[in-house]
């Protein structure tokens, strides 16, 4: 089978755990249930293809996923906690081949920076490296 031509169109969907399950919704289309939430995508675009007459290859989706309160809460506590453990992760990044230039600076060589920081001068290396890039 040719795969059609023409432009993909994007769908929202929103998916909500029942018992057993999750009910998909798509607007001013219809639902449908499946089993299990990784089924989601296929199923959605199959779904929609076949209302529309179209390939299912010409069909994205957008899952919008409905948690329960408590989850909802949850979720969003956990992405937040993990976005500003990035943040810090970078910043600590930042500082480190910071101060890895600054000691550079100060005329120590590789191998004593290396001391200092408790790292390879290999790692001395790419860290004032890294600190040239940015």
């Amino acid at each position: 089978m040719e795969k059609e031509s023409g432009t993909p169109i994007m769908y929202r969907v929103r998916a909500m755990q029942l018992v057993g399950g999750w009910q998909l919704e798509i607007p001013d289309m219809g639902s449908l249930w499946v089993r299990r939430l990784t089924d989601s995508t296929t199923a959605s675009r199959n779904f929609i293809a076949d209302l529309v007459g179209s390939s299912p290859d010409l069909i994205n989706v957008q899952l919008d996923i409905q948690l329960n309160a408590k989850l909802e809460t949850e979720k969003k506590a956990s992405v937040d906690a993990h976005l500003q453990a990035q943040k810090a992760q970078e910043n600590a990044a930042r500082a480190y081949r910071s101060l890895a230039c600054n000691l550079k600076g100060s005329g120590m060589s590789g191998a004593e920076i290396a001391v200092i920081l408790g790292v390879s001068r290999q790692r001395v290396a790419q860290l004032l490296a890294e600190a040239e890039k940015n």
